[in-house]
């Protein structure tokens, strides 16, 4: 009987890390980030647009908070996720696409 139960105990436990470590894995997956060097090379080969024609072309209002900026690959899709400082000083994330 006791046996059974850590038996079920360790089976139940082995799910769970497998499910975390799987979601973690997708979550990865569509979350990959580029470096400073990496997202550089790819706006002079004109893949993705430079963050302030993102802005510019998405008519985003406010101050960037520059520490804040990555570029991702979202659902597929490279974006931009920043924090915007609106006029009334309350800041927000936004997504803005890059391609």
């Amino acid at each position: 009987m006791r046996n059974a139960i850590a038996s079920m105990v360790a089976a139940v436990a082995v799910a769970v890390a497998l499910g975390f470590a799987v979601t973690g894995t997708a979550r990865a997956q569509e979350e990959l980030c580029l470096d400073k060097r990496e997202i550089q090379e790819r706006i002079n080969s004109g893949q993705l647009r430079q963050l302030s024609e993102a802005i510019a072309a998405a008519g985003v209002e406010g101050k960037i908070i520059s520490s804040a900026v990555q570029l991702c690959r979202i659902d597929g899709r490279w974006q931009w996720r920043v924090n915007v400082m609106d006029y009334s000083g309350e800041s927000k994330p936004v997504t803005l696409p890059a391609e």
